[in-house]
């Protein structure tokens, strides 16, 4: 689910001049227009916690499954594998898998996760442990990974976004992320969980008949036969016959570490992306664990045929673009998409060509904006259920409103500090951004809730070590890589204080928590719940079965 995003010519991304990019900045106004009108139709009528977070869970499985697949489909699932298969070949089918197994691994947790949760990540944890302190390292947990992953979509949208109008300037982009960080911090403060899944669910049904509609025009160009397309992919890709041999990837990153890298960066996809706080918030909105486990499985066909569509999409980029001039234009591949479908419509005059290219742009410019919602939620329900309620109050108050209203200033205080660092972030490399994201939770939160649900003997010591060691295990060790500084393409290029020779942290950081969590356990000594504990979650109105 990583994407770096690499400027390139706007001029190669837009299908013609003026016109289309009139008509791709109101098509991209009436997506904002309409996000915000939902909002405020569907946002809560009363001031209540269940209201506001969950949306009282009265959401289908069917509706529940294609807001689950918003949540996980980002700008990386639709633009990033496009351009990895273009570049890349067979590696790049290889990341594509990674993203689908990540929605496999969330299909094991999703009926316990449901059973055991009410609003949050922290929820779950409070069955193990009721006190404040795994409250606050969860919510801080939370609050970190969102905040990165805000960081990488609305840098991605923003450019993106820029891009298809015509403006190059860092300026114009910047403006842009400022002016979407704060309609979509209004959104969710206004909108709450039934906001962001009237979002989420539009985004994927927009984002899935466009890519269909490409892949169908795509697959009329070769006659219908996909052996043709291969054939011609292999032929313009402009890496001959290794295109669909292993090791290109390692050809672009020719380091000795390049096997430890990749490894590395498949697990914290698969498993990172299963645990991100925003898709677990995702599963309490369901009625039960049976429709948590059937929203997975419907999120799971969804994304699986989004990831399809990219994969076909990425072969005819290198069938009808060519890999070396995509290489050229976009050396990322994120200008893949849309570059194929301005190659397969029949120039500026058609009708049909620049609808299609509207919608492909309006589908890339809706997939940033959902997935932001879906992360400033989560971040303002850590913010006012976990820290304001159950840390501060620590009562079950009669004044929920406060408790919105706080989970509202976190929802805007998350976005100040998400556009702040997306303003400047837009000079940097984000690369590291998404990296240090998915890894975070996959070697914090991951460990546990995997204990939390299936090890009876884990203790609140094993979970606060799983939570700040496998935190704090990845933020040290991510600060002495490459990624941060030595290379012209480091976060910080003219500083070189790296040590280790690794891009990603991932496969020492992730054995990593699960090992503090077993140590921390079997270390100390089992302590029951308190009498009157804090902790004012109702468990014994959830069902603990899964």
């Amino acid at each position: 689910m990583t994407v770096t995003v690499h400027p390139f010519p706007a001029t190669e991304l837009s299908m013609s001049g003026d016109d289309t990019q009139g008509a791709v900045l109101i098509s991209f106004l009436l997506i904002v227009v309409a996000a915000l009108f939902a909002c405020l139709l569907l946002g809560p009528q009363r001031e209540e916690a269940e209201n506001f977070y969950i949306g009282r869970r009265r959401d289908k499985p069917l509706r529940n499954a294609l807001a689950l697949a918003g949540d996980y489909i980002s700008s990386a699932t639709v633009v990033g594998t496009t351009g990895t298969v273009a570049l890349m070949g067979f590696d790049g089918l290889f990341v594509a898998g990674s993203t689908v197994a990540a929605l496999v691994v969330l299909s094991l947790l999703a009926g316990p996760l449901r059973a055991r949760g009410r609003f949050t990540i922290a929820d779950v944890f409070a069955d193990r442990a009721p006190g404040t302190a795994v409250r606050i390292a969860a919510a801080v947990v939370t609050l970190l990974v969102c905040l990165l992953y805000f960081v990488v979509q609305l840098s991605a949208v923003a450019l993106v976004t820029a891009q298809l109008l015509g403006l190059e300037t860092v300026g114009a982009q910047r403006a842009i992320a400022v002016m979407i960080g704060v309609l979509i911090a209004c959104a969710t403060a206004v909108g709450g969980m039934r906001g962001a899944t009237a979002l989420q669910a539009a985004k994927t049904v927009i984002v899935l008949v466009a890519l269909l509609l490409v892949v169908g025009v795509l697959l009329a160009r070769f006659g219908w036969n996909p052996l043709a397309l291969l054939d011609a992919a292999q032929s313009n890709n402009g890496a001959g016959s290794a295109y669909f041999r292993p090791g290109l990837l390692q050809r672009s990153n020719p380091s000795a570490s390049w096997t430890f890298d990749f490894v590395g960066l498949q697990l914290s996809i698969v498993l990172g992306a299963a645990v991100m706080p925003h898709v677990v918030m995702r599963l309490h909105a369901t009625p039960d664990p049976t429709a948590a486990r059937r929203s997975v499985r419907g999120a799971l066909v969804v994304v699986s045929a989004v990831t399809s569509c990219a994969v076909l999409i990425g072969l005819g980029t290198a069938a009808t673009v060519g890999g070396t001039k995509l290489a050229a234009v976009s050396p990322g591949g994120t200008g893949a998409l849309m570059l194929t479908t301005g190659a397969l419509t029949d120039g500026p005059g058609s009708i049909a060509g620049t609808v299609l290219f509207i919608l492909v742009a309006t589908a890339v410019f809706a997939t940033s904006l959902a997935v932001i919602a879906g992360i400033t939620l989560t971040a303002s329900a850590a913010v006012g259920h976990d820290l304001y309620r159950q840390v501060l109050r620590r009562t079950e108050s009669s004044d929920k409103g406060v408790e919105i209203s706080t989970a509202r200033f976190g929802a805007v205080a998350v976005s100040v500090a998400g556009i702040t660092l997306a303003y400047a972030a837009l000079d940097w490399n984000i690369q590291m951004f998404s990296w240090v994201a998915l890894a975070l939770a996959a070697s914090s939160l991951l460990p546990a809730l995997v204990y939390s649900l299936y090890w009876r003997r884990f203790t609140e010591r094993g979970l606060l070590w799983t939570l700040i060691g496998g935190a704090a295990c990845v933020v040290v060790l991510q600060t002495f890589t490459p990624v941060v500084s030595g290379l012209p393409s480091s976060f910080l290029p003219h500083t070189d204080f790296a040590w280790l020779p690794f891009q990603s942290v991932a496969l020492v950081s992730i054995p990593a928590g699960f090992a503090l969590g077993w140590l921390g356990s079997v270390t100390g000594r089992p302590r029951p719940a308190p009498s009157g504990s804090t902790d004012v979650t109702p468990y014994a109105e959830i069902p603990r079965g899964s």
